[in-house]
């Protein structure tokens, strides 16, 4: 390789620079001045993720961690191998060996998240470009910022989730395992050909003609507040995806009657929601947090066999089942019905439980209250997408949103085309298509691959394996319980080490604490809360079930 392909450090007025691939990577005037004014300008507060992309010769670096809030690390990328070659040569004297500065070459934006999951929880992801070497990886560096920012974002909400419905989802998974061997559970089955997931917003309405009359050729995966709308139209779902923890949405299944369909449950389901659909059980398990408790019960199903799909914790029944659906068909895959956004006075399709409860409480003169009140609660905002075709806008809210943004990402990653027949509502990253060009799609692919939209089902362990197996785990959660009883009551000596891993161990004890960040610092007050959920826990483990 030529001297001039390589990069070289350069003396000019102001300092050092650096040019590479034929330009100049700093100002020729002053090379340190714009790097400085930037780490001035930059937000340090707390707990941020300082993403600092090409540091090069780490100008402005000093005056940001001199301004970074405690909690705050700075994470420092190249992609460049002759740049990170340099920028390691040209590193300050002792400024890698600070505990505040990662530095790292990589230009896989899953190994940056991977690391900063090593470097430990932030509030956020701040960008900030400190040499103009940035720009040679412009995209790639914008990814790995929106990544990291998403992934911070989605950790905070797992938080906020696990703080509200913690204890509700470990009891559901507890219930669940106890329930396993009765519960048949069915390996995922695989669906040859089209497919379509169906929510149950407004745009559904407009779909169901379209998937009636390609429904010989077309799948069904319908989220479970769905089911009441296209069994109103005569379409029984091929699958119905069950994601919810509380009791609530069991009225999704009253129009099922004796029917019988398919049911994907996660495992942090209420356990009623098996026994309401008549039909094969199948099984997800959403990593709800990072938990040792968790990965015993990762462990438990792979030495079982379970045949259940582990998930990321999504939120949304409509994200979790566009997750499925991309690994149980080939494609192409449809979506309607997840708008993620509604119009006023009109949250849900015809036939979903919200519209059946306000149709049921209509009077004369007093007409779809409830809806209203629900088009125009707290937080309600324009939806940022077009209006419908009668000029009317559609409203949305910051959690619909964030399921939007959850759903890009989910569309946007490796797998089957998805195509976005909704018609209206924010980008959910799937390629817009009308319903007569859908119906144009489906008929090439009828021609090419004939057959309709075959199932391979695939069938789980033996039922009496798998109950001597969860009677052992549960027996083993027991005895975890009583051992750090016993060190929290002082029957037993123990360092501070020992009884952080058993406390950490028991994870689940604390999901619900809104402060279960101070697990680890072993605060007496904090401790002190712990005993009464042992109690708790010690004596729900006796007697699993709803």
């Amino acid at each position: 390789m030529s001297s001039e392909e390589a990069p070289h450090v350069v003396q000019t007025p102001g300092g050092l620079s650096v040019r590479y691939r034929g330009r100049s990577l700093y100002s020729e005037r002053d090379p340190a001045r714009l790097p400085r004014r930037t780490a001035l300008a930059a937000d340090t507060g707390p707990g941020r993720l300082l993403l600092v992309c090409s540091p090069l010769l780490w100008y402005g670096l000093p005056e940001l961690l001199e301004r970074a809030g405690p909690g705050s690390t700075a994470l420092c990328l190249e992609a460049d191998p002759q740049l990170a070659r340099l920028s390691l040569e040209m590193a300050p004297e002792g400024l890698l060996e600070d505990p505040r500065v990662a530095f790292m070459e990589t230009a896989d934006p899953q190994a940056a998240v991977r690391r900063v999951h090593e470097l430990g929880r932030f509030r956020s992801c701040m960008r900030i470009d400190l040499s103009g070497a940035a720009s040679l990886n412009a995209a790639l560096y914008r990814r790995i910022a929106a990544l990291l920012s998403a992934d911070i974002e989605s950790a905070w909400r797992s938080t906020a989730a696990l703080s509200v419905f913690g204890r509700l989802w470990a009891r559901n998974i507890f219930d669940n395992l106890a329930a396993i061997p009765d519960l048949a559970i069915q390996g995922f089955p695989r669906f040859e050909g089209s497919l379509v997931v169906c929510g149950a917003g407004p745009s559904l309405e407009e779909a169901m003609p379209f998937i009636a009359a390609q429904r010989e050729s077309l799948a069904v995966v319908a989220c479970d507040t769905a089911l009441g709308p296209l069994l109103e139209a005569g379409i029984e779902p091929d699958l119905v995806v069950c994601l919810e923890g509380q009791i609530h949405n069991l009225s999704d299944f009253l129009p099922l009657g004796g029917r019988t369909i398919p049911l994907a449950a996660d495992l942090s389901s209420h356990p009623t929601s098996f026994h309401a659909v008549r039909g094969p059980k199948h099984l997800s398990f959403v990593r709800l947090a990072a938990s040792p408790f968790l990965e015993r019960v990762s462990a438990l199903g792979s030495r079982l066999g379970l045949p259940w799909i582990e998930m990321p914790p999504l939120g949304s029944v409509g994200v979790h089942a566009v997750h499925l659906a991309r690994r149980l068909a080939p494609g192409p895959l449809f979506a309607t019905g997840l708008d993620f956004s509604f119009e006023a006075g009109k949250t849900h399709a015809r036939g979903s439980p919200a519209l059946r409860a306000e149709q049921a409480r209509m009077l004369r003169l007093s007409r779809w209250q409830g809806q209203y009140a629900a088009s125009f609660r707290a937080r309600t905002q324009e939806a940022p997408c077009p209006p419908l075709s009668d000029g009317r806008l559609l409203l949305s809210d910051p959690i619909l949103l964030s399921y939007a943004a959850l759903m890009r990402e989910a569309c946007g990653g490796p797998g089957p085309a998805m195509y976005d027949i909704r018609g209206r509502g924010p980008d959910i990253g799937a390629r817009p298509l009308d319903l007569g060009a859908a119906a144009r799609l489906l008929g090439e692919e009828a021609r090419r691959s004939p057959g309709g939209h075959r199932l391979r089902p695939r069938h789980g362990p033996p039922a009496q394996d798998t109950a001597l197996e969860v009677a052992a785990f549960l027996s083993a959660e027991a005895g975890r319980l009583k051992r750090l009883r016993s060190a929290l009551k002082g029957a037993e000596a123990i360092s501070e080490t020992e009884l952080s891993c058993r406390l950490s161990d028991s994870d689940f004890l604390y999901w619900s604490f809104p402060d279960a960040g101070r697990a680890s610092s072993l605060a007496q007050d904090f401790l002190n809360r712990i005993v009464p959920e042992i109690e708790y826990w010690s004596w729900r483990l006796e007697r699993p079930g709803p």
